[in-house]
């Protein structure tokens, strides 16, 4: 049993740093033909790196209390 939970601890950790690595190709949206207004641009990009970043966090501190769990 403490297999598994070392593997799944190492996944999450390794996902977490994944999504931190491939942050900034995917927080900013796409920009169609007729344009943006900067403003909701800008809540977008914010939005989309709050979400990232979190999901990185909670991936992190999930994968470090499955490792170090007795």
């Amino acid at each position: 049993m403490k297999n598994y939970r070392n593997v799944l601890g190492y996944s999450l950790i390794l996902i977490a740093i994944g999504v931190l690595l491939i942050l900034p190709d995917i927080i900013y949206p796409k920009i169609y033909d007729d344009g943006i207004d900067t403003t909701n641009y800008l809540i977008k990009v914010g939005l989309n790196a709050t979400r990232y970043i979190l999901i990185a966090i909670f991936s992190f501190i999930l994968g470090i209390k499955t490792l170090f769990k007795e």
